[in-house]
């Protein structure tokens, strides 16, 4: 079955999780031994690394998810570290809401793009563990492995139980069901989870096979939810016209202002997203340009965004997206961004209707947990005049210095004005929204653009710094 789900390019994620001492190690090293060893990959999930800390929760779980054809065995996984992470402080029973929120939208995410996902719980009783610990604690060649941890969380057994219980029963969803497997007797859960896993996937290729499309059952288990739309107004001519000198003083107050600010968010530990879509030649990249001039280097990127590769096209849109998402203190910028999903894939026919119709509501999904969890998200669309457009290109085709900004791509596109106004009217009203409004440039002039795009974001994380 590994060979043919590998051939039929579908991915599988297997969660084993449970008590401390309850198994995984077995059961994961059990699991593996008739696979293939070049297509799956197994995590052993601890706790995070610096680089993980700097992200939000599901980053580094979203990053190591399999590509088509492959296997992801998650030794613990979300489940554990959301547990050891956000049952803290104050607030812990509404973090662990927007946990749970969180956990069902990225499993959701990954199997409507296809993904299996069977997800195991290894069950021992109090008793059960403090067995264990003991047994393990006083044999010299595994005494390593427990630690004081270890016995606070089995001290605190019975208040873990309905916590523990409320994730299960909160998560346990048809498209990534749970599996309670008792786990006393260790040979028992090697079966339960063995028999489990291969029941399930013979399952799914039986669907896949009657339906003859490889799609199995995503479109009956999934209804497409889109988000209300408010709609969003956009004009491309600005409120104000600057002189050359009161823009060349603005600009460089401005810039002088960000520059600021850049060291605050690093200094607060704040990650910074800005994302830049609009029209071809409406002027993204001598925004970007102005944005960044005074910013220091070492703190900020800019992510000029293509076509996707193969390897990115093995994974769900939004993989390529998270990893280059910054790390706290930093700032990234995009140019261009997922939202080529409901834009170009879906006008060029790049991906199916249903496809670019479920990416609103993720996207949305995305953006409020990337807020959420304390980054920043600002989202500029900027807007320009279909005759100030044509402008713009034969000013390209005709100077020599400006010829590699103008392709035939872009005349094609233009060709297309009405349908990708549609899309883009669309995309605007279905994805502004509290979490992550979108901020409309008036393009047609471009300094009134580029300092409308500075002060936006001076203004932006004043509300962020409060």
């Amino acid at each position: 079955m590994q060979r043919e789900f590998r051939d039929r390019r579908i991915p599988i994620i297997i969660v084993v999780e449970g008590w401390n001492a309850s198994g995984i190690t077995k059961v994961t090293g059990e699991l593996i031994q008739f696979l293939d060893p070049r297509g799956f990959s197994l995590y052993s999930t601890g706790s995070p690394t610096d680089e993980e800390r700097d992200r939000p929760l599901l980053w580094r779980f979203f990053v190591r998810t399999p590509p088509k054809g492959r296997i992801a065995i998650f030794a613990r996984s979300w489940y554990s570290r959301a547990l050891a992470e956000k049952v803290t402080g104050i607030d812990w029973k509404k973090a662990v809401k927007r946990s749970i929120a969180g956990i069902n939208s990225f499993e959701r995410q990954m199997a409507d793009d296809g993904t299996v996902i069977l997800k195991f719980f290894l069950h021992i009783s109090a008793e059960e563990q403090q067995r264990r610990l003991d047994e393990r604690e006083t044999n010299p060649l595994t005494s390593w492995m427990i630690t004081k941890g270890d016995w606070d969380f089995h001290k605190q057994y019975e208040n873990y139980l309905p916590l523990i219980g409320q994730f299960i029963k909160s998560t346990d969803c048809p498209y990534a069901p749970w599996t309670v497997v008792p786990a006393t007797d260790e040979h028992y859960a090697v079966l339960k989870v063995y028999s489990t896993v291969v029941r399930a996937l013979e399952k799914r290729l039986a669907k896949i096979k009657d339906r003859g499309d490889g799609s199995g059952d995503r479109e009956k288990r999934q209804e497409i939810v889109l988000p209300g739309m408010v709609p969003v107004r956009r004009r491309s001519e600005g409120d104000v016209t600057y002189s050359d000198a009161e823009y060349t003083k603005l600009l460089s107050h401005y810039q002088e202002k960000v520059r600021d600010i850049q060291y605050l968010l690093y200094k607060r530990r704040i990650p910074l997203v800005i994302v830049f879509e609009g029209w071809d030649a409406a002027g993204k990249g001598g925004n970007i340009m102005r944005l960044v001039r005074l910013m220091n280097p070492r703190g900020y990127d800019v992510v000029p965004v293509g076509r996707p590769d193969q390897t990115e096209l093995d994974h769900h849109y939004l993989w390529r997206f998270f990893l280059r998402f910054p790390r706290a203190g930093h700032v990234t910028v995009f140019d261009r961004s997922w939202y080529g999903r409901v834009l170009v894939e879906r006008v060029e026919g790049f991906c199916p209707e249903t496809s670019w119709k479920r990416a609103y509501r993720e996207i949305n999904e995305m953006e409020e947990s990337y807020v959420e969890s304390g980054g920043g998200l600002i989202k500029f669309w900027l807007e320009v005049d279909k005759d100030e457009q044509l402008r713009r290109f034969t000013d390209r085709q005709n100077d020599p210095l400006k010829q590699w900004k103008i392709t035939e791509e872009d005349w094609r596109n233009r060709e297309k004005w009405d349908l990708y106004r549609e899309a883009s009217d669309e995309m605007l009203a279905r994805t502004s929204t509290p979490a992550a409004p979108w901020t409309v440039i008036e393009s047609d002039d471009k300094h009134f653009a580029r300092l409308k795009t500075l002060s936006t974001v001076i203004g932006y994380s004043r509300e962020l710094f409060r």
